[in-house]
């Protein structure tokens, strides 16, 4: 169920505005027509910067920053996880 290409460092990834999102017991939690799943702590992260405006380079960034690793690591970590929720049908590129 993908909303788009390939993820790159250019995207800008927004969320899909019929999404609901809940946290629940301090994890949050993404609803998709079919499924729900629950976010781990680093994608939970990334989720909450995803605001249509920033690039997947930008947040990987905010990434590397908040977690003290190598941006290089933290973008392609973000491709990945972005990649994931473009499949799920949560996130649109």
């Amino acid at each position: 169920m993908s909303t788009a290409g390939p993820v790159t460092r250019a995207s800008v990834p927004s969320v899909r505005p019929d999404i609901r999102v809940r946290k629940i017991r301090g994890v949050l939690v993404v609803a998709v027509p079919e499924q729900a799943f629950e976010l781990g702590e680093t994608t939970a992260f990334i989720w909450k910067r995803i605001d249509g405006a920033r690039s997947v380079e930008r947040i990987g960034e905010l990434l590397a920053e908040e977690y003290e690793i190598d941006v290089d690591t933290a973008v392609e970590d973000t491709i990945e996880v972005l990649a994931e929720l473009v499949e799920y049908g949560a996130v649109r590129v």
